[in-house]
């Protein structure tokens, strides 16, 4: 019996040194899982990281209606204004996660309803209700996928919601303005201190702050928002996983509104483009890279985020020209904007198409030049 019971030790032993040499290599396994956000290390910071986005996302290619409409108003644009995306969830599904929302302001409602009176009760009740709408030339291009800015921030929220854990997504919110037209559009669009204000109570109301990276957040005791980003102290992946980020994109006029009383956006919903010198500076808008590499080095070296493009109004689809995509490319430029991502509709058969090296997302290549390649 004795013996018996001193193998059985032996063996119980023998099999907890076994789990022993197991459990860690288990446990590393299960945090290398953790340590990454969709392939890429956690630790990165979102200075570090470059994302594939596109271009305003909410808008479909324009159907025989929409091209007749635009052929007859306005032929001369008809060729810049030849694209389109799928809806704004099978973009984010596809790998994009950076998207573009052109917002008008509508304080009263129905100023942009005319063309939606006829369709369906729906659509007629959210155009003419007050709030933001969604569209790209009053009249002209009004194609969209979301009608209201309440719409497309709902389908944000709702795709996030179940997917749990993926990289953070930007959002430009483009202020679109127009001015009256005799005889065709009576009516000028601005926005005001009211409508820019309505503007984050949205995107706080319906996607909250507690799934959002805000100004505040990243500024945090520095005296300045442009203090901290210099110091590089933009969140890591693992902090901003399954978060957004919203930034105002608007003329100089504008932006100066929405931080006007607020200084480094003290309370906003979102981060703007503003002067390098400025308080408030955090992300650059660079529309066309080319000649512009050594500019946008500096500036994410500095820990600044550049969003570019690499191409525009179909120019460079139809001429089959990739020098502005290389050029992005070559910038180190965090979002790269296109109209011509895989999974972007092509009826026009172009055939022009726009990838990162390392797939919809890598690592920066001037920000994290040491980031393990295999991440992805």
């Amino acid at each position: 019996m004795v013996r018996f019971r001193s193998r059985s030790a032996c063996l119980r032993r023998a099999l907890a040194f076994s789990f022993a040499l197991i459990l860690p290599a288990q446990t590393g396994a299960h945090a290398g899982e953790v340590d990454r956000v969709e392939g890429l290390p956690a630790s990165l910071r979102l200075d570090q990281v470059r994302i594939l986005g596109s271009h305003n996302s909410y808008k479909p290619f324009p159907d025989a209606r929409a091209e007749h409409r635009i052929r007859t108003l306005a032929p001369d644009d008809w060729n810049g204004l030849a694209y389109g995306h799928p809806p704004l969830e099978t973009q984010l599904s596809l790998g994009i996660r950076q998207i573009e929302i052109d917002v008008a302001p509508d304080p009263d409602g129905g100023r942009y309803a005319e063309p939606y009176l006829m369709t369906t009760p729906q659509a007629r009740a959210e155009m003419t209700a007050p709030g933001a709408k969604v569209l790209h030339v009053a009249g002209v291009d009004t194609g969209t996928h979301c009608l209201t800015f309440r719409d497309c921030l709902t389908t944000l929220r709702r795709w996030s919601d179940a997917h749990p854990g993926h990289l953070p997504i930007t959002v430009l919110v483009n202020a679109n303005t127009f001015d009256a037209v005799p005889g065709f559009r009576p009516f000028s669009a601005q926005f005001d201190a009211a409508t820019l204000d309505s503007l984050d109570r949205d995107i706080l109301t319906v996607i909250g702050r507690d799934r959002m990276i805000v100004p505040d957040q990243v500024r945090g005791d520095a005296a300045t928002l442009a203090d901290a980003v210099r110091a590089h102290r933009w969140p890591t992946l693992g902090e901003a996983k399954g978060k957004l980020l919203f930034v105002f994109d608007a003329g100089a006029e504008d932006e100066d509104r929405y931080r006007q009383g607020r200084p480094s956006l003290k309370g906003r919903a979102m981060f703007g483009y503003y002067p390098e010198s400025a308080a408030e500076a955090s992300i650059f808008n660079i529309q066309d890279p080319r000649g512009q590499t050594d500019r946008i080095q500096q500036l994410v070296r500095k820990g600044f985020l550049v969003r570019t493009r690499t191409d525009a109004n179909t120019a460079e689809a139809r001429a089959k020209d990739y020098s502005r995509r290389d050029a992005a490319v070559a910038s180190g430029a965090q979002y790269i904007s296109t109209d011509y991502y895989d999974g972007a509709p092509d009826p026009l058969g172009l055939g022009f198409r726009v990838t990162l090296p390392g797939g919809w997302w890598q690592c920066d290549p001037v920000t994290a030049p040491r980031c393990d390649p295999s991440a992805r």
